[in-house]
């Protein structure tokens, strides 16, 4: 029996998550599954980017409305989404292991090179590591930390 030996590529799976006005750029193993949309429950405790909790293989999740948690404010009233993609925590330090953001359609697949991404020079919000551009679409890629952070004052 031939051993299988996987090719060296330097490509990179990601999954590009549509928005009201932008997209999302994430790795795809951070995402965890991708769901219809789903009700979820609104506390009125619950910061203004939270638009509630879901209910998930046994577990409550918080829903984040990325456009808020970046700093929209009033620029853009919390709303309903497509999908919901469930996102693995990154730092498991302490709180939940998954939760949730909502988005506007559904997510695609990309394989993206060095060559594929280019930085776009423009102001960031809270949110937001880098912003780029794949061939013609623009894409924000997230502050993960800074979202996992946040996620702390729901508890």
């Amino acid at each position: 029996m031939a051993a299988v030996v996987a090719e060296d590529t330097d490509e990179l799976a990601c999954v590009l998550i549509p928005l009201a006005d932008a997209h999302l750029l994430l790795p795809s193993v951070t995402v965890a599954e991708i769901l219809p949309w789903r009700r979820v429950r609104r506390t009125p405790e619950m910061p203004n980017w939270c638009l509630g909790m879901l209910g998930w293989r046994g577990e409550n999740l918080p829903v984040v409305q990325f456009e808020l948690i970046n700093g929209a404010g009033d620029k853009i009233a919390a709303r309903n989404g497509r999908c919901l993609v469930v996102m693995n925590r990154t730092r498991h330090r302490s709180g939940r292991a998954f939760y949730a953001i909502s988005a506007a359609g559904l997510p695609r697949i990309v394989h993206l090179t060095d060559e594929d991404v280019v930085n776009l020079p423009v102001r960031l919000g809270p949110a937001e590591t880098a912003n780029v551009r794949l061939g013609t679409e623009a894409a924000v890629i997230p502050n993960l930390s800074y979202i996992e952070e946040s996620l702390r004052q729901i508890g």
